[in-house]
């Protein structure tokens, strides 16, 4: 959401706010935390292990993890990479969302598909079909691992720190990009 000085991003959607870890121990607590998702997180956002709890799996971070990088997909294309696909498509977004297909606009060969593979992208950005400057491949893979379906293959937080740091440290300096006259 947008504040009413029209330009300060308001962070939303805490509702479903947890402890964690939860071990599912039963189809009834299964049945209750999935309920819970379902009313409390925002679908296109919420993890694929939130639409199926299954019996005798852990629910923890991980879910966060996903939820962030859908936050940040939606930051860099403008809607969440689950509606973006299922618009495309013309599928159910519960099924995007449970089949791990999305991709970016720019990704001409769809290149994440099924269960959060991905193709391989070399140089620091991508470009759109229209020549235009996409999103640089090093953030582009922060969201690819942010949204792998199985959550033992999410980073942690500690990981996505470290990860995020190495971006930012192979972004360019301001110096280095010059100024939009000298371009």
């Amino acid at each position: 959401m947008i504040d009413d000085d029209g330009r300060t991003p308001i962070l939303m959607d805490l509702g479903s706010l947890a402890p964690s870890p939860i071990a599912i121990t039963s189809r009834s607590l299964a049945l209750a935390v999935q309920d819970t998702a379902a009313e409390h997180s925002t679908m296109p956002y919420r993890a694929p292990e939130l639409f199926d709890v299954k019996t005798g799996s852990i629910i923890d971070t991980k879910v966060d993890i996903w939820s962030l990088g859908c936050t940040l997909y939606a930051c860099l294309v403008g809607k969440s990479p689950f509606e973006a696909r299922s618009e495309e498509t013309g599928g159910s977004l519960s099924m995007c969302v449970l089949g791990g297909g999305w991709r970016f606009p720019d990704d001409r060969s769809g290149a994440v598909k099924g269960k959060g593979k991905h193709g391989t992208h070399d140089g620091a950005s991508s470009t759109t079909s229209s020549g235009d400057v996409g999103i640089s491949s090093p953030v582009q893979e922060v969201v690819r691992r942010c949204l792998r379906v199985e959550p033992a293959e999410r980073p942690d937080i500690d990981e996505l720190i470290d990860i995020l740091k190495a971006v930012i440290e192979e972004l360019p300096d301001d110096e280095d990009r010059g100024s939009p006259s000298e371009a």
